[in-house]
């Protein structure tokens, strides 16, 4: 565990990226931690701030019991003194105990939000949940999940997942950023859609760099490498499997050949929503409408193609 030079603490982080799942976090976090003047947590998703009634909660690794278990996750180089330390857990963005206890870190976090439009980010959740994972039943189409969760079933419908049995309420964005402005102050806070994202990487990253204090130069010959997408499965049996085998490997080298070698064999590129899903996320769309208004009104936010 490597300690803050002036402090003589373990390390915290001072920027996280706190939102939205299924919004390029997983990639951008590789981009800002292969950054010289960055570190990047060891797990890029730590769940150190999560909620204690979450999927993700880990009782002996959360912020109730104090800061000092947060350092293990944040490991120097000999005489390294990174100027961002970092760590994202997009789910964030939902738990009160990040928004309570993250703006008060003694390292004074800036922190990240980026944004996918509602009904695009439900429809990516469900594929990533049922195909990724196995959170939400092979059995259940795209409608069919749109249907149970109107009638609020609660997550012990999807493997106890309040992502995947709160994914409408998750979408309207706005009520959760108030509270995390309210917190931050608008010094610390940078909302961004996923449509920059994924129309201009590089230019998307220099300017989170250049908001952070990195030098953003270093992007013009990076290679900006995926990270974590969502696949399509050709047998389900064996992706079984590899859900219970990559829950008991610690990540590392090892976990990283063997990720790849599945990928190879049992994996595809997703094909896409066809004609009836493509309806059915257009219609879920109107729905956000108001929401999306005011994310507009309040963050200033460029959406034109959002609803």
């Amino acid at each position: 565990m490597s300690l803050d030079r002036d402090t003589g603490k373990p390390l915290s982080p001072n920027f996280l990226i706190c939102g939205a799942p299924k919004a390029g976090t997983s990639s951008l976090h590789v981009w800002i931690a292969d950054h010289p003047d960055a570190l990047g947590s060891s797990e890029k998703e730590t769940y150190f701030c999560v909620d204690p009634d979450t999927h993700m909660y880990r009782p002996k690794a959360n912020i109730a019991d104090g800061l000092e278990g947060y350092g293990q996750y944040f490991e120097s180089l000999p005489g390294a003194q990174p100027k961002i330390i970092l760590e994202s857990t997009p789910a964030y963005i939902y738990y009160q105990t990040a928004i309570k206890h993250v703006p008060d870190l003694p390292s004074k976090p800036k922190c990240l939000f980026v944004l996918r439009e509602p009904a695009q980010q439900i429809y990516s959740l469900f594929n990533y949940f049922q195909t990724n994972w196995s959170w939400i039943s092979g059995d259940l189409n795209f409608g069919d999940y749109l249907k149970v969760l109107r009638k609020n079933p609660g997550k012990d419908m999807f493997n106890g997942n309040e992502l995947a049995s709160d994914a409408l309420k998750n979408a309207s964005y706005v009520d959760f950023l108030v509270q995390w402005r309210e917190r931050l102050g608008s010094e610390r806070i940078m909302v961004q859609s996923f449509d920059s994202f994924k129309t201009d990487p590089k230019a998307f990253t220099k300017c989170v760099a250049s908001w952070l204090g990195l030098d953003p130069t270093f992007y013009d010959t990076y290679d900006f490498p995926s990270d974590n997408e969502t696949y399509a499965v050709r047998n389900r049996f064996l992706q079984r499997i590899n859900v219970i085998v990559r829950g008991l490997l610690p990540q590392g080298k090892l976990y990283q050949w063997l990720k790849n070698i599945y990928r190879s064999l049992n994996t595809r590129k997703p094909s896409g929503p066809d004609v009836d899903n493509r309806a059915l996320v257009a219609e879920l769309a109107l729905e956000f409408k108001a929401s999306n208004d005011r994310l507009r009104q309040e963050f200033d936010l460029e959406l034109s193609d959002w609803a």
